[in-house]
């Protein structure tokens, strides 16, 4: 054999050893250079040779070989993908009989998360594979539904005689999924999009001390200090809500935490509008593992009435559920009408903590004045002026303000300059009337009425509706009648026979209707 065939064999003498490892079968063994047969066959070599016939006829016949990953589909690809390589030498995809024909094999270009600011991407084959060095071996990846979303599934034809080797390969595509997925430790949205944290900036968010002492202990110590934590017998699951009106930095504090929680090796899933917050936690479920998982949702009052009035309810019913049972699960939610969410919820053991982030104290404001401004931010600024100017102000119009404050520099003279005291006052003053406006505004739909004055109405509606077809048909009929009474008058009129005597004095005899 050349030296690639060498190694094939030995790659896949190293999985069968591996696959034997859950797979045991004594009844067979190739040692030695002897032929050895079971004592029943003393004398029967003919016996022997038929059984020996008969064995060897089942260790040629197909056999079907599948397994379920705990793991999403691109995840899977991309550890089979790896494992084919190691022990096949290359991964090659076959095409797929149709009605019309071969289906071209079908490969994926998938993401691998960020680095350095660049999304890195591999293409991964995908559907029917063959499996060099077993005669007629082939391999289907594939996804699989399941309670807890798409699940990557490994589907493989070989010899009876070849299944140690794909026992022992599907072993090798598990290890590595526990070692290397592709999503473990990372941040990505609800579907599987990879968010790049490196462009966080936590130091950039301003909040009060006190709201920053809350986020520490509920969510960001554990994310950090998971093994301390668990060490004092402390619980790893917490659930946290936020709570405020708009624009005071909930999502910021989401951000932070998902920075905080991949720097530690956690998993974080982010849940966007168009997920499924259900689906989102299973997923974090899944990829939680023993550094644990963050998952995170905004607005999840609007989220609740959009899919399911008991969304949150189930929510912390899977927090809470059996399969989450010592793993470390940190849930952050937002609201901006803590109301809406019921009462009995928001019990301690169910939602653990609920953070309200409202307007900004004195000292985050000139924090965030001097973020915003940097070098035009002179050392003469009196905050405790610009600080009265911003009563009731949320950090979004906070912001907004000092922005605005540096344009009239460069509305004066051209250029960014110095901003002064007066500045920023007034630009803060500018705002007032649109946070006014803000602040009388609803955000919620219009009121439904009342079940019955909705039923009352339906079936008024769907009385008249009745009442017009009834008339209408009514008009129908007496025209139809009409219409026959005519034809029935001209029918007998034109059967009538009638004797005229003309002017001559002789009869003459018509149709009364036609004359």
């Amino acid at each position: 054999m050349t030296s690639q065939q060498q190694l094939q064999a030995q790659a896949l003498q190293q999985l069968a050893i591996i696959g034997g490892q859950l797979t045991k079968d004594d009844d067979i063994r190739f040692e030695g250079n002897s032929f050895v047969f079971p004592d029943k066959f003393n004398g029967d070599m003919m016996g022997a040779a038929n059984e020996v016939y008969r064995l060897a006829q089942s260790m040629a016949e197909p056999v079907a070989v599948s397994k379920t990953f705990e793991y999403r589909p691109n995840d899977g690809a991309y550890a089979t993908k790896k494992m084919l390589i190691e022990f096949f030498g290359y991964a090659l995809s076959k095409a797929t009989p149709g009605m019309h024909g071969d289906i071209p094999p079908e490969e994926r270009t998938i993401d691998l998360g960020w680095d350095n600011g660049v999304l890195v991407r591999e293409t991964v084959p995908w559907g029917d594979m063959v499996l060099p060095g077993l005669p007629n071996g082939t391999l289907r990846l594939m996804a699989k539904r399941s309670p807890r979303g798409d699940l990557f599934h490994l589907e493989a034809t070989v010899r009876r005689m070849d299944q140690r080797k794909i026992d022992g390969f599907f072993i090798c595509v598990e290890d590595y999924l526990k070692e290397h997925s592709i999503y473990r430790g990372k941040c990505m949205d609800g579907g599987m999009n990879f968010l790049d944290v490196d462009r966080i900036r936590p130091e950039d968010f301003v909040y009060s001390e006190d709201v920053w002492a809350d986020a520490a202990i509920n969510f960001l110590s554990p994310l950090k200090d998971a093994d301390e934590i668990r060490r004092n017998g402390l619980n790893q699951k917490r659930v946290t809500l936020l709570e405020g009106p708009f624009g005071t930095g909930k999502t910021s504090l989401l951000r932070t935490a998902a920075k905080t929680a991949v720097a530690n090796g956690v998993t974080v899933i982010m849940c966007r509008p168009e997920d499924n917050p259900l689906d989102v936690l299973q997923t974090a479920l899944l990829y939680a593992g023993s550094t644990g998982s963050l998952m995170t949702a905004e607005d999840i009052d609007v989220l609740a009435a959009q899919r399911d009035p008991m969304l949150v309810s189930k929510m912390l019913d899977v927090f809470d559920g059996a399969q989450t049972k010592n793993i470390p699960l940190i849930g952050v939610l937002t609201t901006n009408h803590v109301g809406d969410i019921h009462k009995g919820l928001l019990r301690s053991g169910r939602i653990d903590a609920v953070m309200t982030i409202g307007a900004m104290d004195r000292p985050g404001v000139e924090k965030l004045g001097k973020l915003t401004l940097r070098e035009h931010c002179p050392d003469d600024i009196v905050w405790d002026d610009v600080f009265d100017s911003t009563s009731g102000f949320m950090p979004a119009y906070v912001k907004e303000g000092f922005e605005r404050a540096l344009r009239y520099p460069i509305s004066r003279t051209g250029k960014a300059g110095t901003v002064v005291t007066a500045d920023i006052v007034r630009a803060m003053k500018s705002l007032r009337a649109q946070h006014d406006i803000q602040e009388a505004a609803s955000d919620r739909a219009p009121a439904l009425e009342p079940m019955d004055a909705v039923m009352r109405s339906i079936v008024q509606e769907r009385v008249e509706d009745l009442a017009d077809t009834i008339n209408s048909q009514l008009d129908d009929v007496k025209s139809n009648m009409e219409s026959s009474i005519d034809n029935i008058v001209e029918h007998r009129m034109n059967g009538a026979r009638i004797t005229l005597e003309d002017a001559n004095g002789d009869s003459v005899e018509g149709s009364l209707y036609t004359n």
